[in-house]
């Protein structure tokens, strides 16, 4: 009797067991099937959903050649990396290092090491950046390889290296411009990106059938300068060797287009290549044409020479008295250059002054008959202590007056050192673009670089124009000034500035370095310019070339070390850009008459 009590105990045990694990299964059963699963459903869908951002072809940058020579383009690329937590049980690790190795030419202990890792990041090592297709066939076949991983990106790209890495500029990491026409047009340049999205299996598949979405990515606008790229190589080779004959620190130059104003060219030594940006010194990025500024020295004569003219002041003929020694005046000394008229002991004529670089008479021609308004009226008329506005960043004002100063507090000196180029800090584009006034007929233009910008659907977004921001002086003057400046090359200063074939209009110019911490003008650092056009009569084109800082016991003058480089570059710009030659050629004279490359 006991042991059939103890059988049905034990079955209703189980039969309420039972009865219990029934009535969860259906309350989960239930909730499974009525509850709101909503978060569940979205958290595993975003885990199962893949987008991909599909990067804009940053636009083309070209010289005024168009697509002959094209100056930084994109590349369509991929980034690699490793992905150890995916390599396959069936796949050879060190056959796959190899081909990695390789296809990427990477170091073995580089790619060895990414697939060891086993931490956080280890399921995106980055390898590198490569273009080559044939990596990307090799890395990319699935049956041989896996572990590695592979984005799209786009490569930036100078095909033609250093030339106009100043100009150009440089992207940084994120593909932002940091310097140059990369920099100042970089809204129109960086495209739009696309996006490629869909769903993934759990091995991070794309499942083609679940409908992917593509969006298209935008390329940028490409850019087309004014600059060309021949006669920049002729610059910029014309440059390092003037550095390279008086081992000097830094040089500049500038080809303008008078008539238009626009830059055929703008180079600095030394360069830098844009893209090695990060291995070289940031101060090479610096563009110093238009960004040092620099008292001139002689060359700002010309300006001088053309304000007194154009107020009628003096005429090449006038007599300016210069004595016999050095010019004392307020308590300093200026040197005087030049013995006085045989005819008329202790004159010069404003003519005869201008040809051999005279201090006495352009610190007269200041003080005595411009005054302190009419000089800095001048100064700025002709564009010196404002910004020209050219299409490049980094351009400098210049300093028309150190302290800041209105001209009527100027003291005594100011005016008899500004005509002169000394207590004026210019920059290299001001001059030359000053230059190319008097060499159009008194028109000062705003200089520029970008010739048009066209969009990738071949619309021409921007154009640059030619565009006249000032008149310092009249056609006539201008004119009168064309030819002393002649006279310069021809029994002056700058005779090494002449060009077989064609008149040279130029003039020199030698500055001391001056120190602020020091108050004082170096005895050993000089900048040495020379600034010219051709033909001199009816010029096509402007030159300007500034060498800093020649080495202690090589030639320091404008004359001697910047003359030389401007004949080079204009020899070849004339006949590059076909001007027509206005004099017999002289070669046997010993003249230079170099040929395009």
């Amino acid at each position: 009797m006991q042991a059939d009590s103890n059988g049905v105990w034990r079955v209703w045990v189980v039969g309420a067991l039972l009865s219990i694990a029934l009535v969860g299964l259906s309350v989960r059963l239930s909730f499974l099937h009525w509850g709101n699963h909503s978060p569940l459903k979205e958290a595993t869908m975003k885990k199962r959903q893949h987008r991909q951002t599909l990067p804009g072809m940053r636009g083309r940058i070209y010289d005024c050649n168009g697509d002959r020579f094209p100056m930084a383009v994109s590349l369509p690329a991929k980034r690699f990396f490793a992905d150890p937590l995916d390599l396959k049980p069936e796949h050879d690790r060190n056959l796959i290092i190899d081909t990695v190795v390789d296809a990427l030419s990477l170091p073995r202990k580089e790619v060895e090491s990414a697939f060891e890792q086993t931490g956080p990041g280890s399921r995106n090592v980055k390898l590198c950046v490569s273009y080559d297709n044939d990596a990307f066939a090799l890395l990319e076949d699935k049956k041989n390889i896996s572990g590695i991983g592979s984005d799209p990106v786009i490569v930036r790209s100078y095909p033609q290296r250093r030339r106009m890495a100043h100009v150009i500029g440089l992207l940084d990491g994120d593909g932002n411009g940091q310097a140059g026409v990369e920099f100042q047009y970089n809204e129109h340049l960086k495209g739009a990106p696309g996006e490629a999205s869909g769903e993934v299996d759990a091995r991070r598949r794309v499942i083609g059938y679940r409908t992917p979405k593509y969006t298209p990515p935008i390329r940028g606008s490409d850019i087309y300068l004014t600059l060309d790229n021949n006669i920049q190589y002729e610059v910029e080779e014309a440059l390092r060797e003037a550095v390279e004959n008086v081992q000097a620190v830094a040089a500049w130059a500038i080809v303008q287009d008078v008539k238009t104003g626009a830059i055929l060219a703008m180079a600095n030594c030394p360069d830098f290549d844009p893209e090695q940006y990060h291995i070289a010194f940031r101060e090479l990025w610096a563009n110093h044409a238009i960004w040092t500024m620099y008292e001139p020295g002689s060359v700002m004569k010309t300006i001088t020479l053309a304000a007194a003219l154009n107020e009628r002041l003096v005429t090449p003929n006038t007599l300016i008295s210069v004595g016999f020694g050095p010019f004392i005046y307020c308590g300093t000394s200026l040197a005087n250059n030049a013995p006085s008229i045989p005819s008329t002991p202790g004159f010069l004529s404003v003519a005869h002054g201008f040809r051999i670089s005279n201090n006495v008479v352009f610190a007269k021609i200041g003080m005595e008959l411009l005054k302190p308004q009419l000089v800095e009226g001048y100064m700025r008329g002709f564009g010196f202590g404002n910004k020209l506005d050219i299409d490049l960043p980094g351009e400098a004002k210049g300093l028309i007056d150190a302290a800041k100063r209105p001209w009527q507090k100027w003291d005594k000196v100011k005016p008899t050192r500004v005509p002169i180029g000394q207590g004026i800090s210019v920059t290299g584009l001001q001059m030359i673009n000053a230059y190319s006034a008097i060499a159009n007929g008194g028109k000062l233009m705003r200089p520029y670089v970008v010739d048009k910008i066209v969009s990738p659907t071949g619309e021409v977004v921007y154009r640059g124009e030619p565009c006249v921001i000032g008149k310092p002086v009249r056609p006539e003057v201008a004119q009168m000034v064309r030819e002393l400046m002649i006279d310069v090359t021809e029994d002056g200063t700058g005779k090494k500035a002449r060009v077989a074939g064609y008149t040279v209009a130029g003039k020199t110019g030698t500055a001391q370095r001056y120190s602020p911490e020091k108050r004082a003008y170096s005895t050993t650092e000089y900048y040495a310019s020379f600034v010219g056009f051709i033909p001199a009569r009816d010029p096509v084109f402007s030159v300007l070339v500034t060498v800093d800082r020649p080495a202690p016991g090589f030639a320091r003058t404008g004359g001697a070390v910047a003359a030389p480089a401007f004949s080079k570059i204009a020899a070849v710009a004339a006949r590059y850009l076909q001007v027509p030659p206005d004099l017999p050629n002289e070669n046997d004279d010993g003249w230079v008459s170099l040929g395009v490359r």
